[in-house]
């Protein structure tokens, strides 16, 4: 496996580390075990300095022990508390937004400090009240124990108020919308573009990617499950004496079933499989989609969110407009962006690559198709939603504004079929306005 290969599966591991609620506490008690160590057997008092000596009294063997107990007892307490909390959040995350929002719950990295600073306090409880009696006659040993337990019971108490506001303001559908918006806004500029970045690559024309071998070798999915990522560069690094070039049959977001094909290598003599099967691993599958290489991610969960409030059961249509208003901002800033080339190749060896890339029209589509088709009741989400496309069509020109006008008539040819007031009617007739002069 090339650095490449290994640089892409580490990629794909830490976005599952962080999503994880395990990861960051375990580190945290790592640093707790270290903190307890410490003041058994590094430092000691009569080193510290002068102001630091006041806050850490000389006490007695019973005094801590009895101080570790009382914070051992409610930290556990506090965290079993905290677990629920989260778990509450969760569910009504799951049930509310959507379970593919539980990503973003489980990516906050307050919830997961918090949980962590309240385990980490148990455990150095827990380790120190275990040496206790071995460290009887070390007076200092036992003054450094109570002041730092002192120190970290004051900070859980701060930490588990912030907790609660935390939570409180996460579970907010304004907060969740907006998280939505700040992952895609942190991750734009690793999305669009990235495999032209490399100096020693360049867009070209369809008909630069053409076969000029009479050779083919397809690899096919050995399993099935998500594209997370593919490591382009893996593809136009191949052997020129070998290799005309490549041709990428999914993208990442795609789900592939089991004996999909998933690229085709044209070369210029006969050759197996096998000669290719490391290559395989620069498409990596998973069970869930992620937002590395997928730019209509984020895009697809603020689509969740106002399908759900559009739905008969929530029915909650500023949320939807709340959606739409911020769909028409992430459109906005993906207007001036370069979109990744369908076909790219290698200067120096000239090995090129066609590939299925992620588009304007493509994101356009994927932001209010949906809403468009499930808000076919809500005449108030039409009209605001018409007013959102005119504002997006002024930023507009070619392909990209003719698709928003195909949007904005979809949505009127809709509106003809509802029984409408005469109110109503002059609204989407004055929404129409900037389509029909474009």
């Amino acid at each position: 496996m090339t650095l490449r290969l290994v640089a892409t599966r580490i990629r794909v591991i830490w976005e599952s580390l962080s999503t994880s609620y395990w990861f960051i506490p375990i580190l945290m008690m790592g640093c707790s075990a270290a903190t307890c160590y410490t003041c058994l057997s590094v430092i000691e008092r009569a080193f510290l300095p002068e102001f630091i000596r006041p806050l850490i009294p000389l006490v007695t063997q019973d005094g801590v022990q009895q101080l570790l107990s009382t914070v051992a007892g409610a930290m556990i307490t506090v965290t079993s508390i905290a677990f629920s909390m989260t778990i509450v959040s969760l569910t009504l995350a799951s049930s509310q937004f959507g379970p593919r929002l539980i990503r973003n719950f489980m990516h906050d990295r307050s919830t997961q400090a918090v949980l962590g600073i309240l385990v980490s306090t148990f455990l150095f409880c827990l380790i120190s009240l275990h040496h206790l009696s071995s460290i009887s006659s070390n007076q200092d040993a036992i003054s450094m124990l109570a002041g730092v337990t002192t120190f970290l019971a004051l900070v859980d108490c701060v930490t588990i108020i912030y907790f609660i506001h935390h939570v409180s303001r996460s579970i907010q559908a304004d907060q969740v919308i907006a998280n939505c918006v700040a992952h895609f806004e942190s991750n734009i500029d690793s999305l669009l573009p990235v495999p032209e970045s490399e100096s020693s690559f360049r867009p070209v024309a369809r008909q630069w990617a053409t076969p000029q071998g009479d050779f083919s070798v397809t690899l096919k999915a050995m399993s099935s499950g998500y594209v997370q990522t593919v490591n382009y560069a893996s593809f136009l690094n191949q052997s020129p004496t070998l290799v005309s070039g490549c041709e990428l049959h999914v993208r990442s977001g795609d789900h592939v079933l089991t004996g999909e094909a998933l690229f085709t290598i044209h070369c210029y003599q006969p050759s197996l499989e096998e000669e290719f099967t490391a290559l395989r691993q620069a498409v990596v599958l998973g069970a869930n989609r992620t937002p590395i290489q997928d730019p209509e991610f984020a895009i697809n969960q603020l689509v969740e969110v106002a399908l759900r409030a559009l739905s008969p059961g929530i029915n909650d249509p500023n949320t939807a407009i709340t959606c739409i208003d911020k769909l028409s901002g992430v459109c906005m800033q993906i207007t001036s962006r370069e979109f990744p080339a369908e076909c790219l190749i290698n200067k120096d060896t000239e090995v090129w690559l066609k590939r299925r890339t992620f588009t304007f029209t493509g994101v356009i589509d994927t932001a209010f198709s949906q809403i468009r088709q499930m808000a076919s009741s809500h005449v108030a989400v039409l009209i605001h939603l018409l007013h959102n496309l005119a504002k997006l069509r002024s930023h507009c020109m070619g392909s990209a504004g003719t698709i928003i006008d195909g949007h904005a008539q979809a949505i009127y040819e809709q509106v003809q079929f509802l029984s409408l007031s005469s109110c109503d009617v002059k609204d989407i007739d004055t929404a129409m306005l900037p389509f029909k002069s474009a």
